[in-house]
């Protein structure tokens, strides 16, 4: 069996002419050549998926559908995996304002460890203003995505000083004074008063509503707003005579100061709803429901203020979804929903984007990620061609942009079609790692899907079989390894030496150790048989793929399922994330239940037509797929030849 290069898999990502979205269009140029007025608007609801959407409508309006932000002509879906797999809205924010893909935690920070141009920085350069407005405290991850360059999202002190004294947008509006206020009572600061900094370059600073109301633009050159000293106040906290303004009055502030100084320049601006996260973060469905309605009233604010301004392009998407929230039961308006909260933690969902003005026709019905909006924003800032976001190997679930289909089902599954089936096997690889892709349904919280890889097929270091080679009781994924019943596949130096795994539905990210999935070490050189190593890798489910068994049965998404990426310098730890010349690959992967014991009949390769589960009798894997990595022998992955498939 040869594996398929699928053509929309192989083809390169559209070009500007092709993709429709590009800035330059009718309202791009002015007065007959010069330099349009270019203003976007960013609003980011952190943390808000559809469910938070559908939440918030259903208890505002009776249902679903009915928030002002959906009303927004230009409709798309938004990807959001980032390298660590389930992106955190330090790279989320990242991958927004610098178009680089990043690992969790970095700030303005691309892959290769380097300082990455944003979008306030883009606009300075280019004679434009920016400004920054958020519910959180400023130096929080999502601001600090597009106005600092940190390796750490928790160094607040330092992002508050990269805000203060280097990015420097003429807006800054949000909590966080005691990472601003010199020292003294309330501040964190041991040196330094950033507040101070920025007056003394013309800045007005205000601390209540009122004076955010009553400040004059024509008075300073730019406005600091600091309402709290952390995060502000909830909005289902704040008593009535609150002296914290709204996020839809910060808004609207932040864009009479921004365009009493544009000129002819334009801006940009990015307001962030950020309670809507930390509430779910709780599976605090009120408050969550609450914050994105304030949030959806600042996008109300904004679209109003926008009409009539034929040179706005207003852009409303979220950085992730956080919870897993689902809505069981519709409600009336003013009730709470129904729902079930899958965890307290971020999710791979895709987000909404929902957009008007110049320049985003292009995006319109499609699922794209991130990067593309910061193609689309730059587009607009700059008036240049959008250019299309290279194509990169991230763990995301979205199978297709992996150049091989490897290997494909052709046994209906014994563990309920609809619900547990592994209906293809994906492979890709580049300079820094695999990128390994399963095809399928997998049920939440039962059944394992576990992927064999054998990082120098013919050598036979890894055992060749699992069954009774393991004895490791520690973890979950480890007993389940320990347990197994499959025996050589009768290749010719077959042994694997690692597993990746994931039991339920799991996706720890790259930086994550869990006990239900991950990568484990099966050879010496990595573990040992009753203590087995456990690696990292970035895995990630797609959209719709995972099923409920109380749920009636859900019908396969083409090119969506479980994918993992796995860098060289995991699979060959010692040759600095090298490959070895020649480098081959063999791959399995197999169908479990809860404790690994009990084998079904989807495997890729498959097994033959018309197998049944083989249950708990030792069972011979039907075969692995060869993957060579280094075709010409030169120590670096080429990956021009195409799978193939190895079979007794």
């Amino acid at each position: 069996m040869i594996a398929a290069c699928l053509s929309a898999a192989c083809e390169p990502p559209p070009d500007a002419a092709a993709d429709g979205s590009v800035a330059a269009d009718a309202a791009d140029r002015a007065d007959g050549g010069a330099r349009a007025r270019r203003i976007v608007i960013l609003l980011i609801g952190d943390g808000m998926g559809r469910g938070q959407i559908d939440a918030a409508s259903l208890y505002r309006q009776g249902a679903t559908g009915r928030l002002h932000l959906q009303s927004l002509p230009v409709h798309a879906e938004v990807v959001t995996g980032n390298l660590s797999g389930i992106t955190d809205s330090a790279a989320a924010a990242t991958a927004l304002a610098t178009g680089e893909l990043t690992w969790n935690g970095s700030l303005g920070i691309g892959r290769h460890g380097l300082e990455v141009e944003n979008l306030v920085e883009l606009a300075h350069r280019r004679g434009q203003r920016a400004g920054i407005v958020t519910t959180a405290l400023l130096p929080h991850a999502t601001p600090a995505g597009f106005t600092a360059h940190q390796g750490s999202r928790a160094d607040y002190l330092l992002i508050a000083e990269d805000e203060a004294l280097g990015a420097r947008p003429e807006v800054l509006l949000g909590g966080g004074s005691a990472y601003y206020d010199g020292p003294g009572s309330g501040s964190l600061r041991e040196a330094g008063d950033l507040v101070e900094s920025l007056q003394d370059r013309g800045y007005g600073v205000v601390r209540t509503a009122s004076e955010l109301g009553s400040a004059d633009p024509a008075e300073a050159s730019g406005l600091l707003g600091l309402f709290a000293s952390d995060h502000m106040t909830w909005v289902l906290d704040r008593p009535e005579d609150t002296t914290e303004p709204t996020l839809a009055e910060m808004s609207a502030a932040a864009l009479r100061w921004l365009d009493a100084g544009a000129d002819s320049s334009g801006f940009f601006l990015m307001i962030e709803g950020a309670r809507i996260d930390m509430a779910c973060h709780g599976n605090d469905l009120e408050r969550a429901i609450h914050e994105t309605l304030a949030f959806d009233d600042a996008v109300r604010t904004v679209t109003d203020w926008a009409d009539g301004r034929p040179e706005v392009t207003v852009l409303v998407t979220a950085d992730h979804e956080t919870g897993g929230l689902e809505i069981l039961e519709p409600s009336g308006a003013g009730e709470l929903p129904q729902v079930r909260w899958r965890w307290t933690q971020h999710s791979n969902a895709r987000v909404d984007l929902f957009a008007s003005g110049p320049g985003v026709d292009g995006l319109a019905d499609r699922a794209r990620d991130q990067r593309w909006i910061h193609a689309t924003i730059v587009s607009l800032l700059s008036g240049e061609p959008l250019a299309a976001p290279p194509p990169a190997l991230v763990a995301d679930g979205n199978l297709v942009d992996l150049r091989y289909r490897a290997a494909e089902q052709i046994v209906t599954s014994g563990f309920g079609a609809g619900y547990n089936q592994l209906d293809a096997l994906w492979l890709d690889a580049d300079e820094e790692g695999l990128s390994l892709g399963v095809e399928g349904l997998f049920e939440w919280d039962h059944n394992a899907v576990v992927a064999l890889i054998d990082v120098d097929l013919g050598a036979g270091t890894g055992p060749a079989a699992l069954a009774q080679a393991l004895s490791d009781p520690i973890g979950r994924l480890d007993g389940i390894l320990s347990s197994s019943s499959l025996l050589d596949p009768g290749v010719d130096g077959w042994g694997a030496d690692w597993a990746l795994a994931s039991f339920g539905g799991s996706d720890p990210r790259a930086g994550d150790r869990w006990d239900d999935g991950g990568l484990r070490g099966l050879t010496p050189a990595s573990g040992a048989p009753d203590d087995l190593f456990w690696g990292a890798a970035a895995t990630n489910f797609g959209e719709g793929v995972r099923t409920r068994g109380d749920a009636v049965a859900a019908s396969p998404s083409p090119g969506e399922g479980w994918e993992a990426r796995i860098a060289w310098s995991q699979l060959y730890p010692t040759l600095g994330g090298q490959v070895p010349p020649g480098a081959t690959l063999g791959i399995a992967a197999v169908l479990v239940n809860d404790d690994g014991g009990y084998t079904s009949n989807q495997a890729l390769p498959p097994f033959p037509d018309g197998t049944e589960n083989p249950g708990r009798s030792l069972t011979p894997l039907p075969g692995v797929v060869r993957f060579v990595i280094d075709s010409d022998l030169d120590g670096l992955p080429d990956v021009d030849l195409m799978p193939t498939v190895v079979e007794p």
